[in-house]
């Protein structure tokens, strides 16, 4: 199959990604382009899903992964950057840095992963190369080496000056060569900072650049990939996708710059499936990197964490975004599994089991949930086959029933990735869903020991229902326990379990607003019995009956879910976020520092986090991120803790 480089495109929404990676396929010769071509996308104009599309220059083949550039459809960047051998990060030379390129940089520059920037759209009137260029480094740390100054005339983007070469490159003029002399100075000086930070990845080459002597195109140029594959220096380049300028000199930079990354084609077989589709025709498709040897139709590969079999049935490889059948792929190159249903995203597949995993980026994980209720009977039947698939497809879309309040939640990254995933289940699988708040999962529990007794009599003629307890409620951190401690035969032994019984189904309901009761110890320490007329039932119905009663007298609160949160903010907004983390009983436990940003550590109540996604964009401009995972139960505040008991009481009503 040859050479291959995998290249991501990562940036903002509206800086051009799709139309550059489309420009850059039909320069290629590739026809009928699919991009963002699912009814979601269709409807809304921009990127939901990744696509992948591949074509060729010079016998290299050259995969193309678009990603969205919307903030809540981060997760299609976590699957491309891993198995890209670059990371396209792509500017509006109008607007430079925006909260995108923000979140790109984090994944693949922090990481060193081998990242190149593309200032796009310089067709524009208002581009602006310098200011989108300063405005990256001001947010980023990192050696961000111009390979280019563009040239513009009377407004219009007519060509480049190649620092490399050290000369200029007219689009509508090949033979034209000369700097404009206006330009001069910005190209000495831009040239030097060139040699400069690349010569310092050369011993050699550095001597040459302190010395004064003169520096090859070729030295640059190999120098340049050697530090690009290191994820040090970060190549700049521009563009105007749309009119289809600076793709040549793209394109040569990809092919000659950029380093594959790629293990042995002799090697046993290993594969990574950085991302999973539904096509409607063919499945589920998995797509897998090739990471060592070379994939065939008709063999079988494992799962090499769970030792699943996996049978190789069919092979996709792709001309432009187009698919068709390959009977083999070879280490580097990106394809389609089909009828790939045992493939799991993320998860490396091999030709032994327990082999070493590929390493993928770790996934966010969802910070926004909904409860979900099928709006018919028909829908009820459709809907969990539609929500395994999207699930399954998905890193960032968890499907659970809550087991305190036994609702179906979805858990997503904001209000918008939800909303579409429902959508997609509505025009895919035809299945309805309303969607609401989740109820938060209180829980019941006491704060001091208390006693009682219950007599269950019942007598309807024939034999009679006779059951006596006493129990003992004490606060217990261990969530549950239940103690015998019948001295003598006050209740037979074959009666204690029908006890335990009513204490359990009591406490699924507690008193005060009906939650579940938690960290209780329950013991059984004296009661009565009938000879004729006792049975596990009645006991059952006296251990209820005396659990409720001693409840009330055990100074019962309401317990409330705690959630650790983890707040990355730009410095300038950390003031406000810990305001606002106070103003919702949150607690601040620390702060880090991390790069340009501010690690907030917090815990907060869940109840006042439900919306916190939708509030921290706009506090923030959409510049901040966070992550939050549950930590513990504690009670809830005596204020907030009636305004809870009424409203449950009333809904009852």
């Amino acid at each position: 199959m040859g050479q291959a480089r995998n290249i991501c495109l990562v940036g903002h929404s509206g800086c051009g990604k799709t139309t550059l990676a489309a420009a850059l396929m039909t320069k290629a010769g590739a026809k009928d382009l699919a991009f963002d071509s699912s009814q979601e996308e269709k409807d809304r104009g921009y990127t939901i899903d990744m696509t992948v599309g591949t074509f060729k220059v010079k016998d290299i083949s050259i995969t193309l992964m678009d990603t969205p550039g919307g903030d809540e459809f981060v997760e299609e960047m976590y699957k491309g950057v891993p198995v890209a051998d670059l990371t396209l990060i792509v500017l509006n030379a109008e607007k430079g840095v925006e909260v995108s390129t923000e979140r790109a940089w984090e994944i693949t520059g922090v990481a060193k992963r081998p990242t190149a920037i593309l200032i796009n759209q310089m067709d524009r009137e208002n581009a602006k190369f310098d200011a989108a260029l300063t405005s990256v480094r001001d947010h980023f740390d990192g050696k961000f080496v111009p390979l280019q100054v563009p040239i513009r005339e009377n407004g219009d983007f007519v060509g480049v000056v190649d620092l490399i070469e050290n000369e200029a490159v007219y689009f509508g003029n090949k033979g034209k060569k000369d700097i404009p002399a206006d330009l001069a100075d910005a190209v000495e000086e831009a040239r030097g900072i060139l040699l400069e930070e690349v010569s310092s990845f050369d011993d050699e080459l550095m001597m040459k650049f302190l010395e004064e002597e003169p520096i090859t195109p070729h030295e640059l140029a190999t120098t340049l990939a050697h530090g690009l594959a290191a994820g040090e220096l970060v190549p700049v380049l521009c563009s105007s996708a749309t009119e289809g300028k600076g793709l040549d000199v793209l394109l040569h930079t990809i092919t000659e710059a950029v380093e594959q990354k790629v293990g042995s084609i002799d090697a046993p077989t290993r594969a990574v499936a950085f991302h999973l589709s539904s096509d409607p025709y063919l499945g589920r498709l998995a797509f897998v990197k090739v990471i060592d040897g070379t994939i065939q139709e008709g063999k079988s590969l494992y799962d090499v964490t769970t030792g699943t079999k996996i049978e190789i049935r069919d092979i996709y490889a792709f001309d432009g975004t187009k698919q068709h059948r390959v009977s083999s792929a070879e280490a580097g190159h990106i394809v389609a599994l089909g009828k790939a249903d045992d493939v799991v995203l993320a998860g490396t597949i091999g030709a032994e089991r327990g082999m070493e995993a590929y390493k993928m980026a770790e996934f966010p994980k969802p910070v926004y949930s909904r409860a979900i209720t099928p709006k018919t009977q028909a829908d009820v039947e459709k809907m969990s086959e539609a929500l395994r698939e999207i699930a399954t497809t998905k890193a960032t879309v968890i499907v659970g029933r809550d087991p305190v309040t036994k609702e179906m939640i979805m858990e997503g990254m904001g209000d918008i990735h939800l909303s579409l995933m429902i959508e997609r289940m509505n025009n895919r699988y035809n299945v309805s869903l309303d969607t609401r708040r989740p109820t938060i999962p209180y829980k019941e529990t006491i704060r001091k020991t208390a006693e009682a007794r219950y007599r269950h009599k019942k007598q309807s003629g024939g034999r009679g229902q006779f059951g006596e307890c006493e129990l003992r409620l004490e606060p217990f951190e261990g969530g549950y326990q239940f103690l015998d401690k019948i001295k003598g035969a006050s209740i037979p032994g074959q009666y204690i379990p029908g006890v335990e019984k009513g204490v359990i189904e009591a406490m699924e309901e507690g008193n005060l607003a009906k939650f579940p009761v938690t960290n209780v110890s329950v013991t059984v320490f004296d009661g009565s019995y009938h000879p004729v007329d006792s049975s596990e039932l009645a006991f059952k119905m006296a251990g209820r009956h005396a659990f409720r009663d001693a409840f009330d007298n055990a100074n019962p609160c309401l317990l409330e879910p705690i959630m650790h949160v983890d707040v990355r903010v730009p410095e300038e907004f950390t003031g406000d976020i810990i305001s606002d983390m106070n103003g919702r009983r949150g607690r601040i436990l620390g702060m880090e520092p991390e790069g340009k940003s501010t690690i907030v550590r917090a815990e907060a109540p869940l109840t006042e986090m439900q919306s916190y996604s939708l509030d921290l964009k706009s506090r923030t401009q959409g510049r901040a991120t966070f992550q939050m995972a549950f930590s513990k139960y504690q009670a809830v505040p005596g204020n907030v803790q009636e305004k809870i008991i009424a409203q449950a009481k009333q809904e009852e009503e």
